[in-house]
């Protein structure tokens, strides 16, 4: 990583860390692979609820009708532009799923080779009783990175953000879009810009925004974090993101 606690964003020069090795799964409304801000992803899959209730994966059919998790890629990419996307399309025509569904993408998506999962959503009960408690759990003792998003909403709340074993993510305001606050013990630990990348002729206020591309960020830093300590796990990660973005004197860390 760059020197003077800054993130990666944008172009990257050769032997400097880009998420190198490192398979990025999102778990959103799929992707737009020929994008501009997206450049390819590595591969992917739909899982969805049968009309019979029974919950199926089609693989390679991941194609973004809602354009949310092509704007998360699309933040990802910048931040690591060597790392592997995956995109696992759970959300198609709204912004909504049921938990099992998410779970049944979670296990997918880590029994697949994810290094990283982002989960840009979230729901606002207390879902560690459910399968997804043991499934966060499990990704963590396997080594997987789970960064996930508060709830849009001024009371910013949401799980999965809110597990032990998740990185959870909200957006501030006042934070530039390569800026990163860490504070080990707070419910969302790391705080980042919530603005996706912007777009020609599209003003940022009609875009979309939100805790979403702030968890983007992150996973996209730990994707470089990871590149150069593969072996680290969620205890290492989250000293890594201490010592590089915490604030012990109380002011913001410019990155």
């Amino acid at each position: 990583m760059p020197s003077g606690r800054h993130i990666p964003w944008g172009p990257r020069a050769a032997g400097e860390p880009a998420g190198r090795g490192v398979s990025v799964f999102v778990i959103d409304s799929g992707a737009n692979p020929h994008h501009s801000h997206v450049r390819g992803v590595a591969g992917g899959a739909r899982v969805f609820k049968g009309p019979d209730g029974e919950i199926r994966r089609e693989e390679g059919s991941f194609r973004d009708d809602m354009g949310h998790g092509t704007a998360i890629a699309a933040v990802i990419r910048n931040v690591a532009p060597a790392a592997r996307i995956h995109a696992v399309k759970i959300f198609s025509g709204s912004c909504s799923v049921t938990v099992d569904v998410l779970e049944a993408a979670l296990a997918y998506a880590v029994d697949a080779g994810a290094r990283v999962v982002n989960l840009s959503l979230g729901v606002e009960e207390d879902v560690g009783s459910r399968p997804i408690g043991a499934l966060s759990r499990d990704a963590a003792d396997r080594g997987v990175i789970l960064v996930a998003s508060a709830r849009n909403g001024s009371r910013r709340n949401g799980y999965p953000a809110l597990l032990p074993d998740v990185i959870g993510v909200a957006a501030d305001r006042r934070l530039g879009e390569r800026t990163l606050r860490y504070r080990a013990g707070e419910p969302f630990e790391c705080r980042a810009s919530g603005w996706p990348r912007p777009l020609p002729g599209l003003p940022r206020e009609r875009n979309f925004g939100g805790n979403s591309f702030a968890a983007a960020r992150v996973s996209g830093a730990v994707a470089c974090l990871l590149e150069m300590h593969p072996g680290a796990d969620l205890a290492a990660v989250r000293e890594m993101l201490r010592i590089r973005f915490g604030r012990p004197s109380g002011s913001l860390v410019h990155i």
